[in-house]
């Protein structure tokens, strides 16, 4: 009965056991790769809400006096709405951009592809009469 346990833990371990991996195989063939430049959203909706700010304060100073509202609370009105159109046109602009990237890259790629594919046709050799004399 003793035997009947090493038995099996035997059995288990060698099914347990794996051959080892093989190592990963070398080449020294260069590899290409694609750079993305891809613009950074954060900043364009931040700048859009910048120069929305901008734009607030120059209409509140502009507009001073003209309504019931005081500057402060017509710069904070023109904000709340400006900020928000600055920050949707920043973030257009950056979508923009990167779709004008993507396209550039894709245009490149699709190049070096073709020239790639092109077979490289040289022309004969021809001597002239004179040179073979």
């Amino acid at each position: 009965m003793t035997d009947q346990p090493d038995a099996v833990a035997a059995a288990a371990s060698d099914a347990t056991a794996s051959p080892p991996a093989a190592p990963p195989p070398t080449t020294d063939a260069p590899i290409e790769v694609l750079h993305r430049r891809a613009p950074r959203y954060g900043r364009f909706v931040l700048t859009g809400l910048l120069l929305g700010g901008v734009a607030s304060f120059a209409i509140a100073i502009a507009t001073r006096g003209w309504s019931a509202l005081t500057t402060s609370n017509t710069f904070w009105l023109l904000l709340m709405v400006l900020g928000v159109l600055g920050m949707l046109l920043g973030a257009l602009v950056a979508y923009l951009v990167d779709r004008r990237s993507i396209a550039a890259i894709e245009a490149e790629a699709a190049a070096a592809r073709a020239e790639a594919a092109t077979p490289r046709v040289t022309a004969p050799e021809t001597t002239t009469p004179e040179a073979a004399s």
